[in-house]
């Protein structure tokens, strides 16, 4: 049996609704940077653009990191202008990008223009840059020392120093959110001189620089305060204004930022939640920009001469995870028959035209450590087998938990999963939660299936291999001693051909055991009125506005 769209869409299929953890945007995977070499970095200032990750740079091994500007850093000498409107596709629930929602799309791409990165990247190379760093090294597997910026000021006034960076690790430590896996590694962070940072490492991490991409710095006296993250004071290119609850958030220029003012004066983030208003609101100018772009949007959106309308490969992609914790999804094939059961080709045809297509592994083939899997081919007479050799002759009920407001088409991919799973005779009921309390059952495990989008962010497997499937994670239940070696290993290794081996294992064991559910990878897609300068899409989950302008 095959559904069209049609049969997808029948009012007799459950309403369900929009879903998504991160938005990512990015263009295919350069070569991975040159590993760190020769004298210490230029410290010219990187473009914030720049905190984008298309490909994982290769890391250092003994020598200095090579950590020369972005290509795109704008003179000292730019004067800010105009007000820049984005339009927001989920809700901004919180301006901390420390905590749970650290690598939440939103949350990140509106707060790093607030804050500054330890460590960049360049949009157009994808090799690793200064930031508040202006160079980094390893002088034995188990160190690495980063060199920091002078000269640079919190919003406040107060100096930026290496106790900065130290707080705001630790505080990404105890928050124990998406991020903190990244830096588990780190015993100590040690502070010899006020522009100097030294970690010390369980064991050799040879990720660690990708991961600083990641780690936001703020004062250090500041962020463990009550309130703090309500009015929050960074280093970065934009100072906080206002913003409440499902309110605009507004920032605007700091003139006196370490890389050179911002193009814009000020940039508002709103939140318009139906897509058909936040249309609307692009073709009249009540925004500039907006992404996550609907496919029966574009060709409309095209013909509009005040628009304009880019596309591009992402770092995207959906899955639906099976708490491997919970019966029945401990079985393995229980797992691998919910997979059997869905049409993902038509699926892709029919509801993700021109912005997705079939996913072959975990991770999307941008990604460095991305191996191609075996498809898991639509069969239902297969489904129903596994379901009958793992004791459900008949099926059995469950339930998939997600919040609305992120994803292209998630309404029609929630109506067909619904569907084909029923033909099987598993009977879901859609938990559709707000976002923030969706979020809190996800880490807590309080679910039975989750169904979303996630995003490489750093453009290398370790970003959601490691973070996600490692048994100390405990993201989704499942735990394999055999994988947590393999992934562990890879993290350690500091030859990328070596990583490649290893983080090909991992995408068959994870693939192969239907730890979750891969179904489409997604491309990215923005539209903006023709008044806007300076925006090129990047790979990342997190938009950088810092060089970009509306003339109007």
């Amino acid at each position: 049996m095959t559904l069209n769209r049609r049969q997808f869409l029948r009012g007799s299929l459950l309403a369900v609704a929009n879903v998504a953890i991160l938005a990512a945007c990015a263009p295919q995977q350069p070569a991975p940077a040159k590993p760190a070499e020769g004298k210490p970095a230029d410290t010219k200032p990187a473009a914030p653009a720049a905190t984008t990750a298309p490909a994982a740079a290769k890391p250092a091994e003994s020598k200095p990191a090579e950590t020369k500007p972005a290509a795109d850093a704008k003179p000292a000498s730019r004067t800010p202008a105009g007000e820049l409107k984005i339009g927001l596709h989920a809700k901004l629930t919180t301006l901390d990008p420390q905590g749970q929602q650290s690598v939440d799309g939103i949350t990140h791409s509106a707060m790093q223009h607030v804050f500054d990165t330890l460590v960049g990247r360049d949009a157009s190379t994808g090799n690793l840059v200064p930031r508040l760093a202006t160079s980094w090294e390893a002088p034995d597997p188990n160190t690495w020392v980063f060199k920091l910026r002078q000269g640079v000021k919190f919003h406040d006034g107060s100096d930026f120093t290496a106790n900065d960076v130290k707080a705001s690790l630790e505080r990404i430590q105890a928050q124990k959110g998406p991020l903190a896996p990244l830096f588990a590694a780190v015993e100590a962070v040690e502070t010899p001189d006020p522009m100097t940072v030294r970690l010390k490492m369980k064991q050799p991490v040879g990720t660690i620089p990708a991961s600083a991409t990641l780690l936001t710095v703020g004062p250090a006296s500041q962020i463990n305060t009550d309130g703090f993250f309500t009015k929050p004071v960074g280093t970065g290119a934009f100072k906080y204004v206002s913003w409440r609850a499902d309110a605009d958030l507004r920032v605007e220029a700091n003139e006196q930022y370490w890389g050179g003012p911002p193009a814009s004066k000020a940039i508002v983030f709103k939140y318009i939640p139906e897509v058909a208003a936040r249309m609307t609101a692009l073709e009249t100018g009540e925004v500039d920009f907006t992404w996550r772009v609907p496919p029966d949007q574009l060709e409309g959106l095209r013909k509009i001469a005040e628009l304009k309308v880019d596309t591009t490969p992402s770092h995207e992609y959906y899955f639906i995870w099976m708490n491997g914790s919970r019966e029945p999804f401990t079985d393995k094939r229980i797992r691998q028959a919910m997979f059997h059961a869905l049409d993902i080709d038509t699926m892709a045809k029919d509801l993700l035209p021109g912005i997705g297509q079939r996913a072959t592994a975990p991770i999307p083939p941008t990604v460095f450590g991305h191996a191609p899997q075996t498809p898991y081919a639509y069969d239902v007479a297969k489904a129903k087998q596994l379901l009958a050799e793992a004791g459900k002759p008949n099926g059995f009920e469950t339930s998939f938990i997600w919040y609305s407001g992120a994803g292209p088409q998630d309404r029609e991919i929630g109506q067909a999963l619904v569907s084909y799973w029923n033909a099987i005779g598993v009977k879901v009921k859609v938990d559709e939660q707000e976002r923030a309390t969706w979020l809190d059952n996800l880490i807590k495990l309080n679910w039975d299936m989750d169904f979303q989008t996630n995003a490489v962010t750093t453009g290398d497997a370790d970003f959601t291999l490691g973070r996600l499937y490692h048994s100390r994670a405990n993201r989704n239940g499942y735990k394999n001693p055999e994988l947590d070696k393999i992934l562990d290993e890879a993290t350690a290794a500091s030859d990328q051909n070596k990583r490649k081996e290893l983080y090909a294992q991992a995408n068959k064991i994870i693939w192969e055991e239907a730890v979750g559910i891969f179904p489409f990878d997604i491309l990215a897609t923005f539209a903006y009125r023709n008044t806007v300068e300076g925006f090129a899409p990047t790979p990342s989950a997190f938009l950088s506005f810092y060089n970009t302008m509306s003339k109007r």
